[in-house]
């Protein structure tokens, strides 16, 4: 048995992680979306939503998403906001419009949540 030394002021989520849990439960409780919240080695947080649709919190606690390619857009965009209720409403309506395409082509040619926990493992490892 390992016992954990750390104080609960260590254990205890910080303002970012909050934040990201507070986006979860608004995507949930709001828009009947599952959303999972991930604690990156980094440091870093992000809220997993869909293939393609993973949010970021910054330092400041602002949200950021890359709003999917769309028929008027052949690019993806990234977008924020800095509260959870701006958030949730707009990343609900990129949700729809994620699930309205084939999984396949998201899968191909999406951001993945992989992509982002591996940019963020890459920048914790040691040299």
């Amino acid at each position: 048995m390992t016992v954990d030394h750390r104080t609960p002021e260590a254990l205890a989520p910080s303002p970012i992680e909050l934040r990201a849990r507070e986006l979860a439960a608004l995507l949930a409780q709001s828009h009947n979306i599952p959303a999972d919240v991930h604690s990156l080695p980094s440091g870093k947080v992000v809220v997993s939503v869909y293939y393609g649709l993973v949010a970021r919190l910054d330092d400041a606690c602002r949200f950021w998403w890359v709003v999917p390619v769309s028929a008027g857009r052949e690019r993806p965009l990234w977008t924020s906001a800095a509260t959870p209720d701006a958030a949730a409403l707009r990343i609900a309506g990129h949700y729809e419009e994620l699930r309205a395409r084939p999984l396949v082509h998201l899968i191909h040619g999406g951001y993945l949540l992989t992509d982002v926990l591996m940019e963020h493992h890459e920048a914790a490892a040691p040299v």
